[in-house]
């Protein structure tokens, strides 16, 4: 070979080789882009399943009956408010009031404005009329999980600052004590972030796109959406009762009212039950269109790159109530936070953070009082799911690293949770360690199954290995064979685990299946390795709760009440 040619062929190799991996490359990432798969056909899977369950132990515990606990600890269950809900800012004066108030007004950066406002406060010395120091803290809390530790006497604040009066009114109905001090600290609005290619859809057949055409092409079948949870989403709950309006002007609870919200709920594939979820399962696809406020959706370029922002019902206006009794001093130092609140340049600098929006949107002006809003919130409860039942399989970790708190927290947790399934669900039980164990066989939640539940939580002992992903296997097995007698039931897994997998199959061998299947994955760590029970909960939009904090058992029983 010629040697002075010699670089001149490496030198069109590696080029060659280049161009090579630069279109794997680019096909990889559109093919990541357009969120394609690798096609999987049912007898893969299902021969892969198949193989993996002939070697995974499985044994049947018998059935014992335990007690089953009717009382409400509501109040217990709420976590320790400085653990779960820490201030956000921290006032030093003789005279200090602390206010709750929503994230999107006391959370971080774009989030954080009224965290500022107060900040800004503090610093200016200001003093009572006797002369005392005042101040101002501020705590961080969603608006129902406020008005639950109000209306229980759990922790009462000064001052109170939902995003919209409904859960003044609903707070007030259930016995705390408010007054209003302004109607409104800085503007917001609710509305529902929908795709493009959707409301390009329904103005071509509706003519325009609003509440009352999303509401009414959900309906119809035509449309997939998600709102969030309206036991503690003051935006859940304004399309909540918005929508039972808009079947019922006159009323919203008749029965043509709860025909229509059945048909709707046919369209809501999940109820939502934080914000995130609801945003990923709109990226992944599976929903066209969800609830949002404003201020949250200019602040998101993922929101406002893709979707359109359609207002709807009542003005999320952030009201500022005070609770209870106070003192002279507490009075005059909560006036004079909200005289500077209002001043020109907070207000100025809240409209930087996407607040006080400038629309000619006609707001829901209707007077609903809390009784009215109580029984929306109990229809929600017991019509959300239009009829169709859940096939729920609970998978408890009992291995030798779960001894211990642990376990205690997960049988509390699940106890004191299960009140809120409704008994035309279906569940079961199973545990594990090195083997699985069937617990309870899926059946419906009548008194008699929520007897062997309790009986079955109550007697689970730990030791042995983690066999995470083999119970899992099983689990999803159980789930598909159960749901060919109740063919159209929603189906879901619930984990509850510390994560440590040290003993069968896989992560990903388990992931491929679940993924393949569809079945959301809830997951609730204890202890410290929680990655891959985060991994989970996200292959079909489901979400993880972290049951290190105190509040495992409170979150528990909202989960359970969003989705059973």
């Amino acid at each position: 070979m010629n040697k002075s040619k010699s670089p001149v062929i490496i030198a069109v190799i590696g080029a060659l080789v280049t161009m090579i991996l630069i279109i794997v490359v680019i096909n990889s990432n559109s093919s990541k882009k357009e969120g394609k798969k690798a096609p999987v056909s049912q007898k893969n899977v299902t021969e892969t399943l198949e193989s993996c369950l002939k070697s995974i132990k499985v044994t049947n515990a018998e059935k014992v009956k335990g007690t089953v606990d009717y009382s409400d600890k509501g109040a217990a269950n709420l976590p320790n408010i400085n653990t779960k809900y820490p201030l956000t800012v921290q006032g030093t004066g003789d005279v200090d009031i602390e206010i709750f108030s929503t994230s999107e007004k006391a959370g971080k950066n774009n989030n954080g404005w009224l965290n500022e406002v107060a900040e800004e406060f503090n610093k200016q010395g200001n003093r009572l009329s006797n002369g005392k120091s005042m101040s101002v803290s501020v705590r961080s809390i969603a608006s129902g999980a406020s008005c639950d530790y109000i209306t229980n006497n759990v922790y009462i604040p000064q001052a109170y600052t939902p995003s919209n009066e409904l859960f003044g009114e609903l707070a007030v109905e259930n016995g705390a004590k408010l007054k209003l001090e302004a109607e409104s600290l800085v503007s917001n609005v609710a509305g529902i972030a929908i795709s493009r290619t959707a409301a390009s859809t329904l103005k071509s057949k509706y003519g325009n796109v609003s509440f009352e055409t999303i509401v009414d092409a959900v309906v119809s079948g035509e449309l997939q959406m998600g709102y969030t949870y309206p036991y503690t989403s003051a935006t859940g709950l304004n399309f909540l009762v918005n929508a039972l309006q808009h079947f019922d002007g006159s009323d919203m609870l008749s029965s043509a009212a709860i025909e229509k919200f059945q048909q709707l709920q046919k369209g809501i594939p999940f109820v939502c039950y934080t914000t995130d979820q609801m945003v990923n399962a709109m990226q992944s696809g599976t929903l066209q269109a969800g609830v949002v406020e404003y201020q949250a959706y200019t602040n998101s370029p993922v929101l406002k790159g893709g979707y359109d922002f359609v207002p709807f019902g009542y003005k999320h206006s952030n009201p500022l109530y005070s609770v209870g009794e106070l003192t002279p001093d507490q009075q005059e130092t909560l006036s004079a936070f909200l005289k500077f609140a209002l001043s020109d340049g907070p207000q100025a600098h809240a409209r930087e953070y996407g607040f006080d929006p400038d629309n000619s949107f006609s707001y829901n002006t209707s007077k609903l009082s809390g009784s009215d809003i109580i029984s929306a919130q109990r229809l929600w409860k017991e019509e959300k799911d239009s009829g169709t039942p859940t096939v729920a399989l609970f998978i408890a970790d009992v291995s030798g690293s779960m001894g211990g708190d642990p376990l205690a927290r997960l049988k509390e947790s699940l106890l004191e949770a299960s009140k809120n399934i409704k008994p035309d669900n279906y569940v079961g039980l199973l545990s594990y360690s090195d083997n699985v164990s069937l617990e309870l066989p899926i059946s419906q939640f009548t008194l008699e199954q929520q007897s062997y539940f309790a009986g079955a939580v109550e007697r689970m002992r730990t030791g042995g290995n983690t066999a995470t992903y083999d119970a899992l296997l099983v689990g999803v097995d159980l789930i598909n064979q159960y749901k060919q007698t109740v063919p159209d039931a929603k189906a879901m897994i619930f984990l509850l685990s510390d994560g440590q997998c040290n003993e069968g199959y896989d992560y990903k061998t388990a992931a491929d299946i679940v993924d393949y299947y569809g079945i959301p994955i809830y997951t609730i760590g204890y202890n410290e390795d929680i990655e891959s029970l985060k991994d989970l909960s996200s292959i079909n939009e489901a979400v993880y709760i972290d049951a290190d904090n105190d509040d495992v058992v409170y979150e528990l029983a909202a989960l359970f009440n969003a989705q059973m």
